[in-house]
Formats: C-alpha cells, sequence, structure tokens
C-alpha cells in the first residue's frame, strides 16, 4: 500500500477512537461530535478516491493501456 493510504487509513483509526472516547463521556459534546464525524467522513471519501484510482490504474496496467488514454 502507499503512504497517502496508510495515513488515511490512521487518521480514520484515530478520529473513530476520538469518537469513541467522546461517545463514551457522560455528557458527550455535540459539537465536537459533529466536527469529528464531518472530519471522518472526509476522510473516508479521500481514501476512497484513493482506493479507486488505484484500483482503475491496476486494471487499466492489467488491460497494457496507459492511464492517459482512458
Amino acid at each position: 500500500m502507499n503512504i497517502m493510504l496508510d495515513r488515511l487509513i490512521a487518521a480514520h483509526r484515530a478520529l473513530n477512537r476520538e469518537i469513541a472516547g467522546e461517545v463514551s463521556r457522560r455528557v458527550p459534546d455535540a459539537l465536537r461530535l459533529a466536527t469529528l464525524k464531518k472530519r471522518r467522513l472526509a476522510i473516508k471519501d479521500r481514501l476512497h478516491r484513493q482506493l479507486a484510482a488505484k484500483i482503475a490504474k491496476a486494471s487499466n496496467a492489467a488491460r497494457g493501456r496507459s492511464p492517459s488514454t482512458t
């Protein structure tokens, strides 16, 4: 896996831990939770785009096409 994917996965996991910690508080901060969840969703979107690009590139390479012809 490449470095960008590793960093995105690590950031997503860290946000999951922060969200779980906030939810487990006696009185969770709703604004902080919303912010954390938005950040997590943004990272998830970037992660999916990176994976889709990597899969498309591998698929094109398997077919013998260059990425610029797609």
